[in-house]
């Protein structure tokens, strides 16, 4: 490859990170470290309606990756419908044959009446049943004092915003008492984007 060609490929590359709202970086399995994704404000948002390449975004073509998310992280993701935005408090990215797979976002709400609350709030852009995951408030506050062996309650509540399929996880422990907190799980699931492209 001639200078030339090198250095635009590079410049493509950086236009692209500018375009994305994130830095280009990825540690190595070797120092512990993950994708370095988030830029100026601690923001990151990426349009999942178009195929996103791994390796523009500093990806391996082949693999999950946990991302480093600094403190107070948003996350902005374009769907078919309209944009969905929240903070992160952990990310992984899964990529196969050179793109973005999936997105999966982690993060703690204060109760099960919080979650309950944010889940509704998301349901309609994300596809999923809005009165079904209204029904967590009330498994949560019999989670808080369940006398069970069990030593979580989950659910999980699948749903599609076009192209792009969703999920939405949440988890807390039982018998912790009032206000315990739950963490949930938004996954964005990309592969049917990549493949009506190609």
């Amino acid at each position: 490859m001639s200078v030339r060609h090198m250095i635009f490929a590079v410049s493509a590359v950086l236009a692209l990170a500018v375009t994305a709202g994130c830095t280009v970086r990825v540690g190595g399995a070797d120092d512990g470290g993950g994708a370095e994704l988030f830029g100026e404000g601690n923001s990151m948002e990426w349009d999942l309606t178009r195929p996103l390449e791994a390796g523009a975004l500093g990806l391996p073509d082949d693999k999950r990756v946990e991302v480093d998310v600094p403190e107070g992280a948003t996350v902005s993701l374009t769907l078919p419908t309209g944009t969905w935005s929240g903070r992160t408090e952990q990310m992984a990215v899964s990529t196969r044959h050179g793109y973005v797979d999936s997105v999966d976002l982690f993060w703690t709400e204060a109760d099960g009446q919080a979650a309950a609350d944010r889940m509704v709030a998301d349901a309609d852009l994300l596809g999923v049943d809005g009165t079904r995951v209204a029904e967590w408030a009330e498994t949560a506050r019999w989670a808080e004092t369940a006398d069970t062996n069990r030593t979580r309650t989950d659910a999980n509540y699948n749903g599609s915003n076009g192209e792009v399929s969703t999920s939405i996880k949440p988890s807390m422990a039982v018998g912790q008492g009032e206000g315990t907190p739950v963490r949930l799980w938004y996954k964005f699931y990309v592969r049917d984007v990549v493949e009506t492209a190609g």
